[in-house]
């Protein structure tokens, strides 16, 4: 005999009644701890956005497309037959994805109203062939992306004015967790997402997304171009979200901003010991940024004041990794771990080179940066640039809020090293180092923050190019301070980094995906709306 003491129930679920701003936020309001709400396909501009005050919830919309694929060579506008040379992949796709008779579109890297749209009919030998129906612009272009065009989508056109499109603040019991919608830059690219700190809090978890932004009109302010703003600087799941801009700008448009401004997190980062690799036993004690794509977004991830973040697994299509250092910044980055990541560039000599600085951009903090693959940023249009560029602004810029022109003055070089939180410091001991025990040995009065650093070197080991090459120290320039000291008397090979076969001592990669990130997916799948509950006996 068989005895099933068991039940299958149907997740609490709120469902919004259409897609525009009022009636999603009815359904928020409306939902209590651990709900579901589900945003019903269609399309919808949003003036304002909606709030998630300190309540666990689950928000799915009905679908959102990704940016599939890229192809690196000439394409023209027309309709008819298409033949693409696909190039690659974003992480997680691969030819399986072209299934005959689905819609794809078809667009041009950094510009995407040029675009062709049709059916797939066909892929042998790298070839994707398609039949378009539709298009937007017209003649030649280099760099172009594929992305699906799902038959039910719940899609949001990004023009509010003031507000992000979804605040939400950590819950302290639940994981916040929103996905699968399409968000389109309309007539201004305003935060899509903030994420504000709670102490106790629980990770965000963002994913199965598509974000776009314009950065010809990014915001009220500077920070209001990224589309993810997260203020809680050690906490966050991102994964399986494909991000491009338009415009190509260096300054003025992101995909992922981590920082604690307001300090709310307590100084937590640069008190406390790191949480490199495994040595994060929850997958809370970094943000993590995992299998995403990033387009046409200059730096498209930065990191500043306290934050901890690991962005892996990812495609940096024309798109950077920026940070900040305790310059312009009360505290700066506290570290990154960059790995397993795939950085690609296409240099032209024909004025259509993106005028990309950097793969990574290195201001204060630590850094390991292991395992990728990695293109040159070589190009007839603008030169060689840099993979790995470090430098410390502190020492040749004036007007800072703290440590600025830092040992100018009469010194002998490197005298006053190190700079508080400089590149290759973090806290491991809180001693100090052996000659300056502690910061402050000059300009203390300016320093914001009371800092006892320790050496926390950056290391570059396992990328397909071995040393790194292409890194570099840099100074800020100018004539604003005195006899200034320069950058490479203080970020200086084999003490404060190191660029070849050794790994960073003692570290072991965190656990691929973040279990967050798997546990998500699989109690909630694409719409979060049926999980299993009880026991089965058998008798």
């Amino acid at each position: 005999m068989f005895l099933l003491s068991a039940f299958f129930s149907a997740e609490a679920q709120v469902n919004a009644a259409s897609c525009n701003t009022s009636d999603v936020q009815s359904a928020i309001n409306a939902a209590t701890e651990g709900q579901t709400v589900t945003i019903p396909a269609g399309t919808c501009t949003w003036t304002n956005g909606v709030t998630i005050a300190g309540k666990g919830i689950i928000v799915n919309g009905a679908g959102s497309g990704r940016i599939i694929a890229y192809d690196t060579g000439s394409l023209t506008v027309a309709t008819g037959t298409l033949n693409v040379a696909v190039s690659g992949y974003s992480p997680g796709f691969s030819s399986a994805s072209f299934v005959n008779g689905a819609t794809l579109k078809v667009f041009e890297l950094g510009a995407d109203t040029t675009y062709m749209q049709g059916t797939v009919t066909g892929y042998s030998g790298g070839t994707l062939t398609m039949n378009i129906t539709s298009t937007g612009g017209s003649g030649a272009a280099p760099r172009w992306l594929i992305a699906t065009v799902p038959s039910s989508a719940t899609i949001i056109v990004n023009s509010s004015s003031t507000n992000p499109l979804f605040r939400i603040t950590e819950d302290t019991s639940v994981h916040t967790s929103v996905g699968n919608i399409q968000f389109v830059a309309g007539t201004i690219s305003q935060n899509i997402f903030i994420i504000s700190y709670a102490s106790g809090g629980q990770a965000v978890l963002l994913h199965d997304m598509w974000m776009q932004g314009n950065s010809s009109n990014p915001g009220p302010s500077s920070g209001n171009a990224t589309m993810i703003l997260d203020n809680s600087p050690w906490r966050g799941v991102f994964w399986n979200l494909s991000f491009d801009g338009y415009p190509f700008n260096i300054s003025t448009l992101g995909a992922i901003s981590i920082q604690d401004k307001a300090n709310a997190s307590g100084n937590v980062s640069w008190t406390t010991t790191s949480l490199w690799g495994n040595t994060d036993t929850t997958g809370q004690g970094n943000v993590y940024a995992e299998t995403n794509d990033y387009h046409a977004l200059g730096y498209a991830t930065s990191t500043d004041d306290q934050a901890r973040a690991v962005f892996r697994y990812s495609l940096y299509d024309n798109s950077g990794v920026g940070t900040h250092g305790a310059d312009t910044s009360a505290y700066g980055q506290r570290y990154i771990d960059v790995n397993n990541d795939t950085f690609l560039f296409e240099g032209y000599s024909n004025g259509n080179t993106f005028n990309l600085q950097s793969w990574v951009f290195i201001r204060g903090g630590s850094l390991a940066f292991w395992g990728n693959n990695i293109t040159n940023i070589q190009s007839t249009d603008y030169g060689t640039k840099q993979t790995v560029l470090m430098t410390n602004y502190n020492l040749q810029e004036a007007g800072l809020p703290q440590n600025a022109c830092w040992g100018s003055g009469t010194h002998t070089t490197g005298e006053y090293y190190h700079t508080p939180r400089q590149a290759g410091f973090g806290y491991v001991t809180g001693t100090g180092t052996a000659n300056y025990p502690s910061d402050g040995v000059n300009n203390s009065s300016t320093d914001s923050v009371t800092y006892v650093g320790d050496s926390e070197p950056i290391y570059m080991w396992g990328n397909n190019q071995v040393p790194v090459t292409n890194v570099s120290v840099e100074d800020y320039g100018g004539s604003a301070c005195t006899n200034p000291d320069t950058s490479a008397n203080y970020i200086v090979s084999g003490r404060d980094y190191f660029n070849g076969t050794t790994a960073k001592p003692g570290y072991t990669p965190y656990t691929y995906p973040n279990p967050l990130a798997a546990s998500s997916q699989a109690s909630t799948g694409a719409q979060g709306s049926v999980r299993f509950s009880g026991a089965i006996t058998i008798q």
